[in-house]
């Protein structure tokens, strides 16, 4: 009887190690310091969708600072940020006419494995409500990577699908 429990005992250990040495294999979900991912990706996507007069401002401010600099770069060349505040203010004004905004619902926040170079690929998909019409599905994917001047993350690449 004493070598059926010692040997329970043993298979128990192999089970524990092994669950232990998968678990430190795995790439861990990135929610510390640095920031959440989830909630950096979809308040991210909801002020690059944003077309709000009394929000636009400030989520144009909000996606240079948390953009790499060579996403700022290529989010100002396919217009979604603004080239200068001249160009920032025409636009505020534009959506202003339109009387009501698209309301923006992130439905799911898909963060992958980390990659070899070391950044997070993030999916986020959802629905953009227009004022008339019925909702349009969207789906982004991101990639997050960590700013060297604050060691918070940092959208380096967003591609819509």
């Amino acid at each position: 009887m004493k070598f059926y429990t010692v040997q329970m005992i043993a298979i128990g250990l192999v089970i524990a190690v092994t669950l232990t040495a998968c678990q430190q294999i795995s790439v861990p979900r990135v929610k510390s310091n640095v920031g959440n991912v989830n909630e950096v990706c979809s308040d991210f996507v909801t002020h690059y969708l944003d077309n709000d007069p009394k929000t636009y401002e400030n989520s144009q401010k909000v996606l240079r600072q948390v953009a790499s600099p060579g996403c700022v770069q290529s989010m100002v060349k396919a217009g979604v940020l603004a080239k200068n505040l001249k160009e920032l203010k025409a636009r505020t004004v534009k959506f202003a006419k339109s009387k009501t905004p698209d309301a923006v619902e992130i439905k799911r926040v898909e963060q992958g494995d980390v990659t070899s170079n070391g950044l997070i690929p993030v999916t986020v998909t959802g629905e953009l409500q227009k004022p008339l019409g019925k909702a349009t599905p969207f789906v982004f994917k991101l990639l997050l990577g960590i700013r060297k001047d604050n060691g918070k993350l940092a959208v380096v690449t967003i591609t819509k699908q």
